[in-house]
């Protein structure tokens, strides 16, 4: 097989890989900045990363690879823009929408929303990666690069924030 042959394969599977987690990725982020174009520029910004590397990350998990950078760049935007403080648009809603996900039944747009928005940027990312892509302490543990009793320290601020926001709704 000639060198362009392989070049030609890597880029066929690169190409499998970006339009078989396009849709999750990009819901994650969204989830991460509460952006719909700022998500899709992280994403865009993820996946140059992973294709700089994807002869490695090619046999091993290289959408755990994308994940992780794609949450490292969300918490960097985040501390930037609490120091810019501009106001994001679009919202996770537009997302399910483009995505032709159905609408949860009787969630409002906004209340989730906004509580999800309010939680510092580790704490919401720990919420993401258990919640909406299903990861294990361990495995979130190695995506932020912090320890597991960390995740579980960020996790219970973030539920304890819920459940306050939650029980505030209803009084």
């Amino acid at each position: 097989m000639s060198t362009e042959e392989e070049v030609r394969g890597a880029e066929g599977s690169f190409d499998e890989f970006v339009t078989a987690t396009a849709g999750r990725l990009l819901r994650t982020a969204v989830f991460l900045v509460y952006d719909r174009h700022l998500a899709e520029d992280l994403l865009q910004v993820a996946y140059e990363r992973v294709v700089r590397r994807w002869r490695r990350l090619a046999d091993g998990n290289p959408e755990a690879y994308a994940r992780r950078v794609l949450v490292n760049l969300a918490i960097d935007e985040n501390k930037r823009r609490s120091r810019r403080r501009d106001t994001p648009v679009g919202s996770v809603a537009d997302v399910e929408r483009l995505a032709g996900a159905p609408a949860a039944p009787g969630a409002g747009a906004g209340d989730l929303d906004e509580v999800l928005r309010a939680l510092p940027a580790k704490q919401r990312a720990v919420v993401v990666l258990r919640y909406w892509c299903d990861l294990s302490e361990h495995e979130i543990a190695e995506t932020l690069g912090i320890s597991r009793g960390t995740v579980k320290s960020h996790a219970a601020r973030a539920m304890a924030a819920l459940r306050e926001h939650m029980t505030e709704g209803r009084a």
